[in-house]
């Protein structure tokens, strides 16, 4: 029989009152950092602290039931959040082909395990968006200063384009060691090898390596304007210094005649 398996980034965090609120609602099984939510039988949902909820089998009423419950436990909620669909059935042993995937058992351990690598591939699929967000915004700049030989922006748009750029930058340089491998593994060593296949198929690795390298472009981007902004501050104290000087030589001149 096959399941639907979808993976939704709703949030930037949970508000830590949600644990208690699940507990007193829904059977929960606590397994390092990841809350297991038994929503009917055979209908469960991990739910990790970083946003992220990952459903097994849950049906669309129920599902909609509870994230209207969580929604009050959302901080910085993510609209529209980031979902990835899969299916999956219950077979002989673990595998995954064209996003068809197939367990050996709902064992709360193996579920968390697949469900570390499902939650890092829409945390991550965040980052790339962010990051390919404010580099198709900021295209321009470049651009602008390779014909002009400056950049078409006032001293605070310049400085809010540096604001927004460092809080992009920032967020995910913040966030980046959720993409490592989770301290989960360090209690369930066995369960690492299924997670590893599922950040190969995913691809995790290679677009890391490319997340790496757009936030370098970010990077230059910011000591472009960054260098832009020192430049006309410089420019504007030369000028002022020479005010200064021209004042002083015509005061000195009028007291002479």
């Amino acid at each position: 029989m096959i399941h639907k398996l979808i993976s939704h980034l709703v949030c930037e965090i949970f508000d830590q009152e949600i644990y208690p609120a699940l507990e007193q609602r829904y059977k929960v099984t606590v397994m390092k950092d990841a809350s297991v939510v038994e929503l009917a039988p055979d209908e469960i949902v991990v739910l990790l602290p970083y946003g992220v909820v990952i459903s097994w089998g849950a049906s669309y009423d129920t599902l909609m039931f509870f994230f209207d419950f969580i929604k009050e436990f959302q901080i910085r909620s993510i609209e529209p959040s980031i979902v990835e669909t899969f299916s999956y059935s219950i077979e002989d042993s673990f595998n995954i082909h064209f996003d068809k995937m197939s367990i050996d058992s709902l064992d709360h351990a193996n579920l968390c395990a697949l469900s570390h690598a499902l939650a890092q591939n829409v945390k991550l699929m965040e980052f790339e968006r962010k990051i390919q967000d404010s580099i198709e915004e900021n295209d321009f700049i470049p651009r602008k200063l390779a014909q002009q030989g400056s950049i078409p922006l006032g001293k605070k748009d310049l400085s809010k384009k540096i604001g927004e750029l460092f809080l992009v930058k920032n967020q995910i340089n913040l966030q980046y060691d959720l993409l490592d491998t989770p301290a989960f593994f360090w209690d369930y060593p066995e369960y690492e090898v299924n997670y590893l296949r599922m950040t190969k198929y995913l691809d995790i690795n290679a677009r890391l390596e490319v997340l790496n390298k757009r936030v370098e472009v970010l990077q230059e981007l910011l000591n472009m304007l960054s260098h832009e902004q020192n430049h006309r501050y410089s420019s504007i104290l030369e000028w002022i210094i020479i005010g200064l000087i021209l004042f002083e030589i015509i005061l000195t001149i009028g007291d002479h005649f």
